[in-house]
């Protein structure tokens, strides 16, 4: 579905007209040409039998002659029709027409792609870091079923009308095999330099072009040699530049080796640099109608208490003026710390509210009974005696009613955990974007390096097998197929031959090793990752936002308690066997051991 050229231009090959394609495809209603390449021509039209918008592309005739391209465009075919995925354009069906065009039948959609929306004008920088993480996330998918895109570029990449990424254009795609390439392919502009080399190619080529289409988001054009840097073009971090750099750098080996975690650090790198929001004498959590005072109207009530409290000292007979009240810059204006002030801890609830509570009608009521005259005694028409009654006992006087002082109940971990997506999506957002972190960081992941020491493993103990006695051979035997099948491995038994026992403890050792580091790297994430949820806290508690700034206080402590990685399904997991009602932890989360 790429947009490379305009249908008004002249196509590169023979393009078959919306007639000559109905009486080739009957089954598909053909709309328009939409748009066509040097690797081929794109077709809006409908699917008859379903009656929904499909595109359909088609290759040269010439592809459709040479036998080895045909079987391995309809072994890619296959394996794209696979890739199900929210960001990846789906293929419906594939074939051969009876001229010999080679097509792809896959889902309409209804947007502009990439490349257009560059050109039309800047992108932020949130939207851009959002589209790039949406094209990590089709590319991860597609590398985990093992296909490689190899022409990452804007043109290929769809933007729905409501800003999602649909990757398309997969004709150049291949099964990772990491074997070189004969001939370079792709766009230049975004080839990595083992393609034009004619190196082995694997993911970390559609890494390279990702990372170009990135910095052609931020900045508006590709990069140059040498390359000029984002904040040229944009009031960007010079951060971007480094992320950049790494995820384009020459020697693949020097890249981020996986996608997710090139999204993982575009999702870091945008939580980092947000910048919070000033909010001035506004409480986040107060009901809505409640009109908020400005420190300008604090300023004139506070100014009109002093002016009723002089007037009616002056008025009132026998006494003496009384005392101005003092209206102190804490309760006229918000408190919203400076720069080079200490931060202040959270007040309880009761403290919350400033000047709104000053009261000046305490002042009025004595202006008032001076003035009043005596009300008149009731007028007596006749005097008749009558048998005394006793008096009745007098009525006691009712109580004043003392209203109860309302403080709000704290919100538990539990409760705030449950909801947080609804509570603060801010939180759960980061959150997710330390899941994607944590599982896509190498040094937290022992995966790889456990198979990886398992395949030398059992190369070993299959040597070691020469001259064994039977019984011997069959524990080895067993160990090579627990370690085969990924099953629990046997406790070591006094009749293993020693070559086994040797093996063995050489292969704990080294397991335990590389545990250990990954228990290492893990904790060293998971306190950055507090630490960041703490700066967020701080950053609320500065704007005045105290419920928010608890609220991500809540989620530092409960992040830190976290035996496994990150997510909110783990969070509602550790919170969901707590008891007791659960009370809001202090600044600091407790250190992560």
């Amino acid at each position: 579905m790429s947009q490379e050229s305009s249908a008004q231009h002249q196509p590169p090959f023979d393009v078959p007209s919306v007639e000559e394609m109905a009486a080739l495809l009957p089954q598909y209603a053909f709309e328009k040409l939409a748009a066509f390449g040097g690797m081929g021509a794109v077709y809006r039209g409908r699917q008859v039998s379903l009656d929904r918008p499909v595109a359909i592309k088609i290759l040269p005739p010439e592809f459709g002659r040479q036998e080895d391209f045909a079987d391995r465009f309809k072994s890619e075919a296959r394996a794209m029709a696979k890739l199900n995925h929210t960001h990846i354009v789906g293929v419906y069906d594939f074939g051969i027409t009876k001229e010999g065009h080679l097509y792809l039948v896959m889902e309409w959609v209804e947007g502009q792609t990439l490349h257009t929306l560059i050109h039309k004008g800047s992108i932020p920088v949130r939207k851009a870091a959002s589209l790039a993480m949406q094209l990590c996330d089709a590319l991860a998918f597609a590398h985990h079923n093992k296909i490689l895109h190899r022409d990452i570029k804007p043109g290929n990449i769809m933007i729905s009308e409501d800003d999602q990424v649909k990757v398309a254009d997969f004709g150049l795609a291949r099964p990772i095999t990491g074997e070189a390439e004969e001939n370079p392919f792709g766009t230049p502009d975004y080839a990595a330099p083992e393609i034009l080399g004619k190196g082995a190619v694997d993911q970390r080529a559609d890494i390279f072009a990702a990372g170009v289409v990135l910095y052609e988001m931020l900045t508006g054009r590709v990069p140059q040699q040498p390359r000029r840097s984002v904040t040229e073009f944009a009031p960007l971090s010079p951060k971007w530049d480094e992320l950049i750099d790494r995820a384009t750098h020459a020697d693949p080996t020097k890249r981020f080796q996986d996608v997710g975690e090139f999204r993982a650090h575009i999702a870091m790198l945008i939580n980092q640099g947000a910048q919070p929001v000033k909010v001035v004498a506004v409480e986040e959590d107060e009901p809505q109608g409640k009109a908020a005072l400005k420190p300008l109207h604090l300023v004139l009530i506070g100014a009109a208490v002093v002016v009723i409290g002089i007037v009616g000292g002056m008025m009132f007979k026998g006494g003496a003026a009384p005392e101005a009240p003092v209206t102190t810059e804490k309760e006229t204006v918000a408190a919203t710390p400076k720069a080079d002030e200490p931060e202040q801890q959270p007040k309880i609830q009761e403290e919350k509210e400033p000047a709104q509570k000053v009261e000046p009608v305490v002042v009025v009521p004595a202006v008032e009974l001076e003035m009043k005259a005596p009300e008149p005694a009731p007028k007596v028409e006749k005097m008749v005696a009558v048998a005394p009654v006793p008096a009745p006992a007098p009525t006691p006087a009712p109580a004043p009613v003392v209203m109860p002082t309302v403080v709000p109940v704290p919100e538990t971990p539990q409760e705030l955990i449950q909801q947080l997506e609804k509570r603060d999506a801010e939180l759960a957002l980061m959150v997710s974007d330390f899941a994607a972190e944590w599982m896509t960081n190498s040094e937290t992941g022992t995966g790889s390096e456990m198979q990886s020491l398992a395949d030398k493993y059992i190369p070993a103990l299959q040597r070691g097998l020469t001259g064994l006695m039977p019984q011997q051979r069959d524990f080895v035997l067993s160990e090579i197929s627990h370690i085969a099948n990924h099953e629990p491995l046997d406790e070591p038994d006094q009749l293993w031959p020693e070559v086994l026992k040797t093996l063995r403890k050489a292969y704990d050792a080294q397991r335990e090793a590389i545990q250990g580091r990954a228990d290492m790297a893990a904790r060293k994430m998971r306190i950055a990752q507090c630490e960041l949820v703490l700066q967020k806290a701080r950053e609320r508690a500065a704007a005045g936002k105290e419920e928010a700034a608890k609220r991500a206080e809540i989620v530092a402590a409960e992040l830190a308690k976290l035996k496994t990685a990150p997510s909110m399904k783990a969070l509602r997991e550790s919170v969901g066997g707590a008891t007791g009602a659960g009370t809001a932890p202090t600044t600091s989360a407790e250190p992560v051991r």
